[in-house]
Parts: C-alpha cells; structure tokens; sequence
C-alpha cells in the first residue's frame, strides 16, 4: 500500500469516527434537552493498587436494565441483551468525584462516557484502614431517579506475593472462535455467559497459580483483552459461574480506532500499553504470561520480553491455530527463550500446569486438581453441558 492509499485510508477512517462521535453527541444533547434521558448510572470496572498508587476505569451510561443471564434465558433474551450492551447510551461531558483514603478527585466524562483516576501518594497506603474501595458521585443529576453514587472495588497483590499473572480472554480462557468470524458470532449473539465454555482445566489452573507454591493466595490475575468494555458485565458473570479467579480487567473501548494503520500492529500496542501500566504499577513483582497463538500474543509477550528483561517468568500460549502459525510460534518462542524466559506452545491445559508445578510456580496438589478440572470440565463438554470445544 502506498503511503498515498495509507493517508486517505487514516483520513477516512478518522472522518467516519468524527462523524459517530459527532451522531452521537447530537443525540445525547436532544435528549438531554428534552428531558427524555433514561436514569442515568455509574459503571465502576475493577481497580488495582500498590502501596502508593490506586487506578480506576468507569463509565455513566443511561440504565439499559440489562438482566443478568439465567440459564433458561432463549435466544431472544440474550440477542436483546446484547443488543442493548453494543447500544448502551453513554453520558458525555458529565462531572464526578472520586474519593479514596482522605483524597478525593474530580474528573469529567469523555465523548463515549468513559472515566479514568490515579490516586498517588508518597506515604504508603494502609489499606486495612483504607479499605479497598473508591466512592465514586455525580455532581450533576440529569433525571430524578439516577443513581448519584458508587463504588470501585480495588485490588491489591497481597504482601506474600510470589508473582503476578497475566492472561488474554478469548479463546484462553473462553472459548470465543475468534479466528472464525462465523463461530464468533454464533457464540457471541447465541449464548450467554452461563453458556458459553471455558477451555478445559483453565479455570482450575488459574486458580493454582493465583494460590502459588505456598497454596497463601496472594498471587494477583489480571486480564488483558481486546473484549469491549461493553461486555465487562456478561465477562464477570462467566468468571463467577465458571469459579475463574477475579481481577481487574483491562479491555478495549468501543470507539478505540485500532486500525489507523496496520490493524494488527495497531492491536499488538494497545495490549502492550495495558501490559505495560500493570508492570509499571508493580516494579518488585514478576509475571506469568497466558494467551492464545491466534491473537499476536506471542508477538505481544515477545516484545514485553524484550522491554523489561527479568521480568517475565514464564509465558503459556494456547494452541488454536494451523500449523503453518505453530511453526511462527516456536519461531517466536526459542527467541523468547534466548531472553531467559521459558514459551510453551500446548494445545490443552494440563501441560501448562506440568510445567508451572516444575518451575515451582504451584505444587503437586494443584497439579492433581488442574488434571481433575480437566477431566471434569471435558466430561462436561461431552455431555452437553458445555458447547463443545
């Protein structure tokens, strides 16, 4: 492509964004003044901290009153929940505070109702006496019955940490499809979180590791996705039906351009920048990699490898694709292994956790619990109860 065609594809692109951003401004601003917002709320997403630093992500949004997922929810309930997720109404412009350990902070809304707030201090922060929660208030009230306050809940790796983990979302830990746009929309508008399929033994796996060696729990998870926070709910609610560890999640907003240039670069920064904010935030702690082989993650790991040596642990890569990609992975890999850092390419979820008990990361008897979650989760997906992987 000439740098000609790269410019008028850049102006374009940015073109059709303004014209959206612009759509949707106009309609916020007739609604507003014509009194015809819906109740309006605060979407606290998980926050994480250390001893002098505290983040958190939110966003105000008109109450779509998206139901949470039931297991006998039929196609249509789930196809209008999704609906009114892609479609939620965003409250631009609007003023909050933000209050945590004797500080509190205003910040106001972006043009796609989104928030972000960083407490720092140069005294640590006592926590037992903090809590882990930032209270979050509208300064401003747009209807009579909006939810004017809320809470962040924050997470902190426990004092006994042995080290961090980081791991991608679709088609590591959910089975998403995202290589087949045909199976990722069937299992995106088709089931919902109570039924879409974890891969087998992850679950299990990431609760070992999050308990480490010891077996104290003090290990802290982390998500790294390029999901939209649109589904951050219907995410939370497959983590709990499925016992997957919680964290903080870092995903995408809906109106991030990722393709201003070349769109798979563009997508392998965005992660790396949300990579990058976790180790930064935790410079004494050392991380865990897992991902999958269909979403650049080894080339995202690799180059993390390469920025903060030492760092890096071990990194685990889900093998979803061709062989033709595995031989590109293990390209990737024997570099990464150059650096000191171990990459294993495994198609199923126990040897990851053979490796990791190895390594010493978790011991014998989660090793023997990951092989039953496996055996278990696979049983299930052989009656039915899960879709088939």
């Amino acid at each position: 492509m000439t740098d000609l065609t790269q410019s008028a594809k850049e102006t374009m692109l940015a073109a059709i964004e303004k014209v959206e951003h612009s759509l949707s401004m106009a309609k916020f601003k007739v609604k507003d003044k014509l009194h015809l917002l819906e109740p309006i709320n605060i979407m606290p997403y998980y926050g994480f901290g250390s001893d002098t630093y505290v983040y958190v992500k939110g966003r105000v949004l008109e109450d779509e009153k998206v139901s949470q997922p039931e297991k006998d929810d039929n196609v249509l309930q789930h196809l209008e929940a999704t609906y009114k997720r892609y479609e939620s109404d965003e409250i631009p412009g609007i003023t909050l505070t933000a209050s945590f350990a004797g500080q509190t902070i205003t910040v106001e809304t972006d043009e796609e109702g989104f928030f972000e707030v960083e407490f720092r201090t140069d005294t640590p922060i006592d926590y037992s006496t903090a809590g882990h929660k930032v209270k979050l208030q509208l300064q401003e009230q747009k209807t009579d019955h909006d939810r004017m306050e809320a809470e962040a809940h924050v997470f902190v790796p426990g004092k006994d940490a042995g080290f961090g983990i980081i791991s991608d979302i679709d088609d590591t830990v959910l089975v998403s499809k995202v290589t087949h746009i045909l199976g990722k929309l069937k299992l995106m508008l088709l089931q919902n979180s109570l039924e879409r399929s974890p891969f087998p033994g992850i679950a299990g796996f990431l609760r070992a590791l999050c308990k480490g060696n010891d077996g104290k729990g003090q290990n802290p998870l982390f998500f790294v996705s390029g999901s939209e926070w649109n589904l951050y709910d219907l995410l939370i609610s497959f983590f709990r039906s499925h016992d997957i560890p919680e964290g903080p999640l870092l995903l995408r907003d809906k109106g991030t351009r990722l393709d201003r240039g070349d769109f798979e670069t563009s997508e392998q920064e965005y992660k790396r920048e949300k990579i990058r904010h976790i180790l930064d935030t935790y410079p004494d702690l050392n991380f865990i990699c897992i991902g999958d082989s269909g979403q650049h993650d080894p080339e995202i790991y690799q180059h993390i490898v390469q920025e903060y040596p030492g760092r890096i642990l071990g990194v685990y890569i889900r093998d979803v694709t061709p062989e033709k990609r595995d031989k590109e992975v293990r390209d990737i890999a024997n570099q990464v292994e150059a650096k000191g850092t171990k990459m294993l390419l495994a198609e199923e979820t126990l040897s990851a956790a053979k490796h990791a008990a190895e390594m010493g990361w978790i011991n014998e008897s989660q090793l023997r619990e990951v092989k039953e979650a496996c055996e278990k989760d696979a049983q299930k997906s052989r009656n039915g109860e899960h879709p088939a992987v």
